[in-house]
């Protein structure tokens, strides 16, 4: 139902236009690129963005069938990290909640009344508005007490909109060289294997310098990671696939670059991810603050657009290694 959802709701217009840009970088005609897109999404179970994020037009039948896509990732989910099972990771302020000890920092909702966020806002005078149920790190911004008339106006904000506050990171020094204007993460990805949780991905998310999202589609650059030495890896991708070797505002390299607290930061999701073993992929979004990791928040659906784009191959096996254990 949900590959069936994404499918009707396709911007196809679009899409015919990219493949016409493409088309006329690589030689290629736009309506057979078409047809083998829809051909493509019938075997495989690829969607619009798979075909353009992981250049089906270029890859080989045995190349595509390596790849997560959108259908393969659905029903996946749907049996491995059932959504039943994930209230407290999938709904942030549960997730804030049951993950304390890991997520290090105030929060507010609604639930707690006006006079708490008095005093919440008696701490932070800025803070971070996110909605209550959010993807791709969409209605995320810095806000401040002072964008408000009253208290009373943010309180009713929150209510209307369904939005919850939390607490700045402060950032730590070292990481936030690399790009000073986000709070840059990391994507740790961890599976429950025979019900022991291992780290099996990482990759840094670091801002474009123009705002404070971090996000792969809010304009930031992802960089794999090296989950022995805890360094960036090889050059950073965007979500239009540009490679870049260094910050475009920091001129710092990215490969090389040694990311701090890293032994702290495995140790951490592993531990998380065995609290709710029902759930046997998460995807946990990492901050590096001045005195240690914490946690932004969890999917239990994480995308793997940013995985497969940074290693340029099909990353479906370490699915499959799920599948093959309790």
């Amino acid at each position: 139902m949900e590959f069936l959802d994404f499918m009707l709701k396709g911007n196809y217009k679009k899409f015919y236009q990219d493949l016409k840009v493409i088309g006329k970088n690589k030689g290629k005609n736009p309506t057979i690129m078409f047809i083998d897109a829809a051909i493509s999404s019938i075997l495989y179970g690829s969607g619009l963005s798979d075909y353009l994020n992981y250049k089906f037009y270029e890859r080989t039948t045995k190349e595509r069938k390596k790849y997560v896509t959108i259908k393969y990732a659905s029903k996946f989910y749907a049996k491995y990290s059932p959504k039943e099972a994930a209230t407290n990771l999938r709904i942030k302020p549960k997730f804030h909640e049951n993950y304390s000890n890991y997520t290090k920092r105030d929060y507010f909702l609604h639930e707690h009344g006006i006079e708490s966020l008095k005093d919440f806002i008696n701490k932070h005078p800025e803070f971070i508005i996110k909605p209550v149920d959010g993807l791709g790190g969409t209605g995320v911004r810095k806000a401040s007490i002072n964008e408000y008339k009253t208290v009373e106006d943010l309180y009713n904000n929150i209510v209307e909109n369904r939005l919850f506050l939390e607490e700045i990171v402060i950032q730590n020094e070292e990481w936030g060289r690399i790009c000073p204007k986000s709070v840059n993460t990391i994507r740790a990805m961890t599976r429950i294997i025979n019900g022991k949780a291992e780290l099996f991905y990482a990759a840094a998310r670091i801002g474009n310098g123009k705002v404070i999202m971090d996000n792969f589609h809010q304009g930031g650059v992802g960089v794999s990671i090296n989950l022995e030495k805890g360094i960036l890896i090889g050059n950073a991708v965007s979500k239009d696939l540009e490679e870049m070797e260094v910050h475009s505002v920091s001129n710092i390299k990215f490969d090389g670059f040694k990311i701090p607290y890293w032994e702290e930061i495995k140790n951490m999701v592993c531990e998380a991810a065995e609290i709710n073993k029902e759930v046997r992929v998460v995807g946990w979004d990492v901050a590096i603050a001045k005195d240690g990791p914490l946690l932004i928040e969890a999917n239990r659906r994480p995308g793997f657009d940013l995985v497969q784009v940074l290693l340029n191959h099909g990353a479906k096996y370490m699915l499959e290694e799920v599948k093959k254990t309790k």
